[in-house]
């Protein structure tokens, strides 16, 4: 744990190059947690080379680290062919095994995907476990997966369709769970707020469960103070409507 601490510290000094090289010796070693940041290095050619190949290598050994971090990662990569051949159907399993190992952002996105029966590109793009360094969320998804032509932009639209099973009740259970998440560091403050304002929607149009006008309401004024602006627009529409 102290080495890994001392790589994070190297990192947050901008050392990329020696943090690179502990996070590399306590992954052979077989620390998840510097697997994943291994990853993470490889994905953004942060004191490495950019080699998405790797980084996928490196999240595919650490996709049950927990918290889910690593799947999720490897989700977004699988799903736009990024180091790895594009497979919807795999993205999505990975995302259920992140979602299912706590994260949040994996948990909103499936949420998302099952209230459309459609797996798209998740608005969060990329998660970090490095303290003090944001998520790199940088990416063209059509400059690095190559061209995409018609034909080709169809097939992926059919897959992301069959990949997932529209059902509300499900979009309601995910969007409860992130809805209550505890989050003391504020790590996932805008997630959980974009949760409570749906969820609240589903409680007021009674979308997977009965409606409950007084709780949907209670959740998109949280969201509304937490910041989200879809919930500040809703809750001035219903006050100019009245």
């Amino acid at each position: 744990m102290n080495d890994l601490i001392s790589a994070n510290a190297l990192f947050a000094k901008g050392e990329y190059e020696k943090a690179a090289e502990l996070y590399r010796e306590l992954a052979w070693k077989g620390d998840l947690d510097a697997m994943f940041n291994m990853g993470y290095l490889h994905q953004f050619g942060i004191g490495v080379p950019l080699d998405l190949e790797k980084a996928a290598d490196f999240y595919a050994v650490a996709v049950y680290l927990e918290g889910g971090d690593a799947a999720y990662n490897l989700a977004v990569m699988t799903m736009n062919g990024l180091g790895v051949k594009r497979d919807i159907a795999k993205a999505v399993h990975y995302m259920e095994l992140s979602a299912n190992g706590g994260c949040p952002e994996a948990q909103l996105y499936l949420a998302s995907a099952c209230s459309m029966g459609y797996a798209g590109n998740p608005i969060t793009s990329n998660i970090c476990r490095i303290p003090f360094h944001k998520a790199e969320n940088r990416y063209d998804y059509a400059v690095i997966g190559g061209g995409i032509d018609e034909a080709e932009q169809e097939k992926i639209e059919e897959e992301r369709c069959r990949a997932i099973t529209e059902s509300h009740i499900d979009a309601y259970r995910w969007l409860s769970i992130v809805a209550a998440c505890r989050d003391e560091d504020d790590v996932y403050g805008e997630t959980i707020r974009d949760a409570k304002f749906l969820l609240g929607l589903f409680h007021i149009e009674g979308i997977g469960c009965r409606i409950n006008r007084k709780k949907g309401q209670r959740l998109i004024k949280e969201a509304a103070l937490a910041g989200s602006a879809e919930a500040q627009q809703y809750l001035l529409q219903g006050a100019e409507d009245r």
